[in-house]
């Protein structure tokens, strides 16, 4: 049996909901035993109750939960890196098609190394859908990745099959492309074919090997990708399948100005009015982006549960705006944060995330909201627990829940002077890094000690991503840049009528006069 005592000069047991609100116990203490916490309050008090194979941590360090990650796609080596300049959602989404093949093994162990080393103990990892001839083995070696990092995933395959290259029919915007281009994206597009009945019978086997196990890190959920892209039959299966396997479900949902209009254009309301008209949405629901909003789905998304997951570099970066997450929180949705691996400097860095989220949702003006470092750390641990389907397991330190936790050097983080009276969540927010995280502990195992992730050589991981990506580029690779190149204008005149109704974002930062 393996146990643990971890030290801090501050425990934060819970994130608050509001400023000053967390669970902080100073020179506080956490005990585990075989991945479990046992006990959790002043170390002294501890100290003198249990007997531990290790002490980790001490007086001038900082405990807080595990971090969750609560919307990411993996890919290690980041899509700039692999040739996709940030650009518009709807093209951006295009230009990924040129993007190499790779190593779905090292490229999740790339991710999951840089997601623990930056705090971040729980990711919930959404794959893209490849051909069912191939799914079964690349989803096999991203959860070795997974394994071998040590990390708990909540592990979801998305769905598409409609609406791929814009948002129309596939075959009516294929009709209108020149004959070349239109037989090409015919063939392209036919390769990454998956049929409703393949996707649930992965869906299903993976549930099957991974649900009942109290141990595992791994928890399996289903993935419409977004309302615009599978059917409303889609969509009403997948709520009878996770009713019936009792599985949570992860869904992209108005990500882009367009996503919102297509809605409008579609059914005459917004694509959460639409869910709601299915009686889709519900606390196993969780919605990566939810940037265009009105007041009345952010009150769809309280009354039905549902869980916002929020993006804040990802929608930066690909020109969608910025969500209402101040008008959710007001209205009790719960909001979770993820780095959607986009990232502001592309390192999957949670703790950057959580100080880009607390200072993006400061609104001018005295009497409008800020998001306080206690909110921001709970979007990372609490808030993001709960579209995991591990809630009650993750997410903040106490008795019964697993022993993910991260041990923060304070002293370096105050250095070389720190007024008294500062709260030590606003100490981690505004001045906490990555480099500062000396320990992280998953289910009471050390993944990183001494700021170094110990499970594996990191720089031999880097070595062999290096190496394969030093051979020439592929021909697939090649043939899909072609066809992206001439399909381009066609995407950019589709939507040159999009865009201009009058769909205002939530927030307004500046005047237009």
């Amino acid at each position: 049996m393996s146990t643990s005592i971890v030290r801090g000069g501050y425990v934060i047991c819970e994130a608050g909901v509001d400023a000053g609100s967390s669970r902080v116990i100073s020179d506080g203490a956490v005990f585990q035993r075989d991945g479990v916490i046992e006990a959790v309050g002043g170390y002294d008090e501890i100290k003198a109750a249990h007997q531990a194979d290790q002490e980790l941590g001490g007086p001038g360090y900082l405990v807080m939960p595990g971090l969750v990650n609560a919307h990411h796609h993996g890919r290690g080596v980041s899509t700039f890196q692999m040739g996709c300049i940030d650009d518009c959602l709807e093209t951006w989404i295009l230009s990924g098609w040129g993007r190499r093949p790779y190593d779905h093994y090292l490229m999740t162990l790339y991710t999951a190394i840089q997601m623990i080393e930056s705090g971040t103990t729980t990711t919930m990892y959404n794959h893209a859908q490849t051909p069912a001839s191939g799914l079964a083995d690349d989803v096999a070696e991203v959860l070795r990745g997974f394994a071998d990092a040590g990390m708990r995933t909540a592990f979801s395959v998305y769905f598409r099959e409609r609406n791929r290259v814009v948002y129309q029919d596939d075959e009516q915007f294929i009709s209108s492309l020149p004959g070349d281009l239109a037989e090409s994206l015919r063939r392209f597009l036919s390769a990454v074919d998956l049929s409703e009945e393949e996707y649930f019978s992965v869906f299903r086997s993976l549930h099957q090997d991974y649900a009942g196990r109290p141990d595992s890190r791994v928890t399996v959920l289903l993935s419409p990708s977004n309302v615009q892209w599978v059917s409303d039959d889609f969509l009403l299966r997948t709520k009878e399948e996770a009713a019936r396997s009792n599985a949570a479900v992860h869904i992209h949902l108005v990500e882009s100005l367009y996503q919102k209009e297509y809605g409008l254009r579609t059914w005459g309301h917004t694509p959460v009015e639409h869910l709601n008209t299915l009686g889709f949405l519900g606390p196993e629901v969780s919605c990566a982006h939810s940037v265009w909003l009105t007041d009345q789905d952010i009150d769809i998304m309280a009354q039905t549960g549902a869980t916002a997951c929020h993006n804040p570099s990802s929608n930066l970066r690909l020109k969608n705006g910025i969500a209402p997450v101040n008008a959710m929180l007001e209205r009790g949705v719960n909001v979770a944060l993820g780095t959607d691996s986009t990232a502001i400097n592309d390192d999957d860095d949670m703790v950057q995330e959580m100080r880009l989220a607390a200072k993006l949702h400061r609104q001018p003006g005295l009497a409008n909201p800020a998001l306080s470092s206690h909110q921001a750390l709970r979007l990372a641990t609490a808030n993001a627990a709960r579209p995991t389907g591990l809630q009650g397991k993750i997410g903040t330190l106490e008795p019964g829940r697993f022993a993910d936790l991260v041990v923060l050097d304070l002293d370096a983080m105050t250095e070389p002077y720190m007024d008294s009276g500062i709260d030590v969540v606003d100490t981690l927010l505004y001045r906490g890094k990555a480099s500062h995280i000396d320990t992280v502990m998953i289910q009471g195992e050390v993944v990183v000690r001494n700021g170094t992730f110990i499970k594996m050589d990191k720089a031999e991981v880097m070595r062999e991503i290096k190496e394969q990506f030093a051979r020439p580029v592929e021909g697939r690779a090649l043939d899909a840049r072609k066809l992206v190149q001439g399909l381009t204008p066609f995407v950019q005149e589709f939507y040159k009528d999009w865009g201009k109704s009058e769909i205002a974002p939530h927030y307004g930062y500046s005047s237009r006069v």
